[in-house]
């Protein structure tokens, strides 16, 4: 009897780790859902615009309401896209935009006077590119203006060479092309 005990005990100590590894290697998320802050009151009953980069065309939308807005599709991303999310305030004429990488999981996206993404591996480093354009354009209050533009053709082409093989190497050449 004790002999079968030691035996269940030894065999209860591997199951979380089997139940992991299961859950991991079976579970992968399909599509994907973008959950949406935009807190400004300017924004309520205003709609987000996804728009395509390379045209300007939205090719979806969604209303802010309470501050909040959501898009998603169950289609699995086989190669991931940037999109830009777009709202306009009428009254001043001025978009907000917000470059969002379109892949597998759930994804963050935040639109005020700061606009970040965020919760997928690309939108995190889209975050990061988008965080170095604003240190480097904080950076550059007194300099000359050809000393701006060689030092923001280095921030992007580092930026490219990091994200070489994926969305964002590819959105940083297309949307900044003139600057390289």
């Amino acid at each position: 009897m004790k002999s079968l005990m030691n035996r269940y005990v030894k065999l209860l100590s591997f199951l979380p780790g089997i139940c992991l590894i299961v859950a991991c290697t079976g579970h992968q998320i399909k599509g994907y859902e973008i959950n949406g802050s935009a807190p400004l009151p300017e924004f309520e009953g205003k709609m987000v615009y996804m728009k395509d980069v390379s045209s300007g065309q939205p090719v979806d939308s969604a209303e802010i309401i309470h501050g909040k807005f959501d898009f998603s599709d169950t289609v699995t991303i086989v190669s991931p896209v940037v999109k830009v999310l777009s709202i306009r305030v009428s009254k001043s004429g001025l978009e907000y935009r917000l470059p969002v990488v379109i892949e597998n999981g759930s994804i963050q996206a935040y639109i005020s006077d700061v606009v970040c993404t965020g919760g997928t591996m690309l939108n995190e480093r889209m975050q990061d590119f988008l965080m170095a354009v604003d240190e480097y354009s904080t950076a550059c209050e007194n300099k000359q203006t050809e000393q701006i533009k060689s030092g923001f053709a280095d921030l992007l082409k580092k930026y490219i060479e990091i994200n070489d093989d994926n969305a964002v190497g590819e959105y940083i050449r297309t949307a900044y092309r003139s600057s390289l």
